[in-house]
């Protein structure tokens, strides 16, 4: 799940433990730049939120690219024909 943090700190190991409080195997990946984290956890959105709101820090869910169907892949969800 990607994340928008308003006022990111250069400091993320912050941001990943509050995440990691709530779930030890979660994987947090900061964009620092561009006020951004990737978050890979068995929490949901909201959860991540409010984890995140409660150290401190404002943060909204971000829409997530979507895949691009390429012809012949296995992933085909059906939406072209």
């Amino acid at each position: 799940m990607l994340f928008q943090v308003k006022d990111l700190a250069a400091d993320t190991g912050a941001i990943a433990a509050a995440l990691r409080a709530h779930d030890a195997t979660a994987k947090v990946t900061c964009d620092a730049a561009a006020g951004q984290i990737d978050v890979s956890a068995q929490l949901t959105s909201g959860q991540v939120i409010a984890a995140l709101q409660a150290a401190g820090y404002e943060a909204s869910r971000m829409s997530e690219p979507r895949q691009i169907h390429v012809s012949g892949g296995s992933d085909c969800c059906g939406s072209c024909s």
